[in-house]
């Protein structure tokens, strides 16, 4: 028996198979930060959180609510790595094209479980008209999980955008922390 490189149709025909899924497996990767066409604009980063005007219920959540803040935040800065520090928020401004309204938008949050109740997955409903802030402060000790935090807003079937950041222990990013860890959120 002869061995080396195999030719033929039936190599040939196996080959074209596998390229092709290949090829479509690749074309179902999305790049992160990923928007639709439906998003204008989206800015990303952290910033210093706020304490919260009011409180939506979000069955879907740890808490059972989410934050309304009095106003969309000023980045400190543009990044994907988060640390993990009572005070500190992330997350991401969303725009719709001009005249969009996105209504309802499911927000999923999924990140290492809460060491408290093993919670993984938040999820709430909200509507997007104009910029609008889709974020996470830490409030809680129990909130405080390192790893890949994963940010996801849909319509429906139609993924609007993704973002994931990294939770690193606060003493990684110590600029960061010193300009606003500790705020006080109630």
């Amino acid at each position: 028996m002869r061995r080396g490189p195999v030719t033929g149709p039936r190599f040939l025909g196996l080959s074209v198979l596998a390229f092709s899924l290949a090829a479509s497996a690749v074309a179902e990767v999305r790049p992160v930060p990923f928007k639709s066409y439906l998003i204008d604009r989206l800015s990303y980063g952290v910033y210093c959180a706020d304490p919260p005007v009011a409180l939506e219920e979000a069955p879907g959540t740890a808490a059972g609510v989410v934050n309304v803040v009095p106003g969309l935040p000023e980045f400190r800065v543009e990044t994907t790595v988060v640390p993990a520090e009572i005070g500190i928020a992330f997350g991401l401004v969303v725009e719709p094209r001009a005249g969009v309204v996105l209504d309802p938008v499911t927000v999923t949050i999924t990140h290492p479980p809460y060491p408290d109740s093993g919670v993984e997955v938040e999820q709430w409903i909200t509507v997007i008209e104009g910029p609008s802030l889709v974020g996470f402060a830490f409030e809680l000790e129990s909130e405080l999980v390192t790893g890949r935090w994963s940010f996801e807003g849909a319509q429906g079937e139609e993924l609007l955008f993704v973002i994931e950041f990294d939770v690193v222990p606060p003493a990684m990013l110590p600029d960061l922390v010193q300009g606003c860890g500790g705020a006080m959120l109630s």
